[in-house]
């Protein structure tokens, strides 16, 4: 089983993205670098979404990206932005701020600690993370495969992505498999892949002390990537950080 980001996963991701027609971030990533003086690093910058838009707003910006697949997928569409590769966790530099979206922190382990060390490299934090209603509300079946979405593919072929999770609200753990099927135009099944992700989750309460634990206040707050009614329930939120 891979462990994200190679192969159909790398190269589905965009389409999958586009296809759920979801509100996008790179609006607040745009105010947010917008008041950046000097270089700024992306966390985890993938395929260049969003990323390469960015740079070519003319955005001093850098991605960090540890999949080959997926840096090699953003250096082929967008060749102006650079991308150092590697993971960010032997990544050594000092950078006017760091971004981090699309829940990339929510792979991390040891939340506080990485916290920690951002703001060795950091004043300004980027960071959007997600809360797992639909698996905590049972809406979607714990430990059982279902189906989730699928996709045509520019070849005329079906892309089906399924998913399967397992989560402990108590240790704020969330364990994530997909299995990506491509099927022929006969729906014979062609290829398919298994991945998984280790994801971490945080109430309210927890992550405001997390952030102040590691250093940071927030400077501003951002419920649902900006969209929807104020009382809405927040699955998204998006934060701008600074070390104190």
């Amino acid at each position: 089983m891979k462990s994200g980001y190679e192969g159909l996963e790398a190269r589905w991701h965009d389409l999958f993205w586009e296809a759920e027609e979801a509100a996008s971030e790179l609006p607040l990533l745009e105010d947010f670098l917008g008041e950046t003086q000097g270089r700024a690093l992306y966390l985890g910058s993938g395929s260049g979404r969003l990323l390469g838009p960015l740079v070519e707003g003319g955005h001093e910006l850098v991605g960090l990206e540890i999949s080959d697949e997926m840096r090699e997928l953003s250096q082929e569409r967008f060749p102006k932005a650079e991308v150092i590769a590697g993971s960010w966790q032997e990544h050594a530099g000092r950078y006017e701020a760091i971004v981090i979206p699309a829940f990339t922190f929510q792979l991390f382990g040891d939340p506080q600690r990485q916290l920690q060390r951002l703001r060795e490299q950091t004043s300004r934090l980027y960071l959007t993370l997600f809360f797992p209603w639909a698996e905590l509300s049972g809406d979607l079946p714990s430990r059982k495969w279902y189906f989730d979405r699928s996709i045509i593919l520019p070849t005329g072929e079906t892309g089906e992505l399924q998913s399967q999770h397992k989560i402990n609200e108590r240790s704020g753990s969330l364990v994530r498999k997909h299995r990506y099927v491509m099927k022929g135009k006969d729906g014979e099944v062609l290829k398919t892949q298994e991945t998984v992700q280790k994801m971490r989750f945080f109430s309210d309460r927890a992550l405001k002390k997390l952030f102040q634990s590691g250093g940071w206040s927030i400077d501003k707050e951002i419920n649902n990537l900006g969209e929807g009614e104020e009382n809405d329930l927040v699955y998204v939120a998006t934060f701008h950080l600074r070390g104190q």
